[in-house]
């Protein structure tokens, strides 16, 4: 019998600058259930790290797996619309990831939703959709909860916001 203490496995945590030539974008959701409003938010970065866009949304009322399913959906069509063709796409939430990459019945409460996300992926670029850390997507959690602050809508953000400005540094 091992009575040996459980391994460990350390695992750094925290935000990687994307390969040369391909950009970078995160996104969030959040639910507010006292209130029972929902939002998103988003960064899209180029290969240096440098600010190309952001958004947040108010969604109103919807569950948080919505959110962060819509938060896919708006940032890739921001990415395309900046003329990214090379994108890593990174979400804390591997349900979300789950779903995208996965086919659904078409009576899911996501699947229109879902079906789009794919239409857009499946143009003429390069996308990876990928798990990562909440601690690895600080500048996307923080702009997903100042969403909620925001009237109902979609909001493009062409510079961050300056209360984010330090997030953003800490972040590189």
């Amino acid at each position: 019998m091992d009575n040996s203490p459980p391994s460990r496995v350390n695992v750094q945590i925290g935000r990687k600058e994307p390969p040369a030539g391909w950009w970078k974008l995160n996104v969030d959701g959040a639910a507010n259930q006292i209130q029972g409003i929902a939002g998103t938010g988003g960064v899209l970065r180029d290969d240096n790290s440098s600010w190309v866009g952001g958004f947040v949304t108010n969604l109103g009322s919807c569950h948080a797996t919505m959110a962060e399913i819509w938060a896919i959906y708006h940032e890739l069509w921001l990415a395309w619309n900046n003329g990214c063709r090379t994108l890593i796409v990174e979400t804390d939430s591997q349900v979300a990831i789950q779903l995208v990459n996965h086919r659904t019945d078409s009576l899911h409460l996501y699947d229109a939703l879902l079906t789009a996300i794919r239409r857009k992926i499946s143009q003429d670029w390069v996308v990876n959709l990928i798990h990562t850390y909440r601690e690895g997507n600080r500048v996307a959690d923080w702009l997903s909860k100042h969403s909620l602050v925001y009237l109902y809508g979609m909001y493009e953000l062409e510079t961050p916001p300056e209360e984010l400005q330090p997030l953003l540094h800490d972040d590189l």
